[in-house]
């Protein structure tokens, strides 16, 4: 990619601007997954702040957010381009039942801002899969309502001072 419209693209999105339908094409050509990710989760960011809303036991609506049985990388690319195309107050959904937990942790920083789990899915996991991710885990009805807004993330530089109790 041009080294210029790719600045170009980066400024945009910093600056908040929308991106326009052969942006995103272009995006879509690119093979630079980290970069993707990371304009996907400025975009993200900057709409949500750090808040990850989950829901346990809700279905994921029809985005278009990757397929089931996609590679992680096309997976990643589409969550990022995803965010990227979507209006301002669209959710990008990841599956935890559709996409698996390594997957769809590091959605949440491709541009997902909503995490659907299955009806049996540990809450204390969800929980910590949504730290461990960087961010602030918001628990919500089917119908986007707050049920319980949970603390932030500790950063892991707070996190490692304490060694892990690993002889109990």
């Amino acid at each position: 990619m041009d080294p210029v419209y790719k600045r170009r693209l980066d400024d945009k999105v910093s600056g908040g601007e929308p991106l326009l339908p052969e942006d995103i094409a272009v995006l879509g050509e690119s093979d630079d997954l980290s970069w993707l990710g990371r304009l996907a989760h400025t975009r993200r960011t900057a709409r949500y702040g750090d808040r990850v809303t989950f829901v346990i036991g809700g279905e994921a609506p029809a985005t278009e957010t990757p397929a089931p049985g996609a590679s992680p990388a096309e997976s990643l690319k589409a969550f990022a381009l995803a965010r990227l195309s979507a209006d301002d107050d669209a959710h990008v959904v990841a599956s935890l039942a559709a996409h698996g937990a390594p997957l769809a942790q590091l959605a949440l920083n491709f541009g997902a801002d909503d995490l659907v789990c299955p009806a049996d899915a540990d809450r204390d996991d969800v929980l910590n899969l949504i730290w461990d991710a960087g961010l602030q885990p918001v628990e919500r009805t089917p119908d986007h309502d707050v049920i319980t807004e949970h603390p932030p993330a500790t950063p892991l530089s707070d996190r490692r001072r304490v060694p892990q109790n690993i002889w109990t």
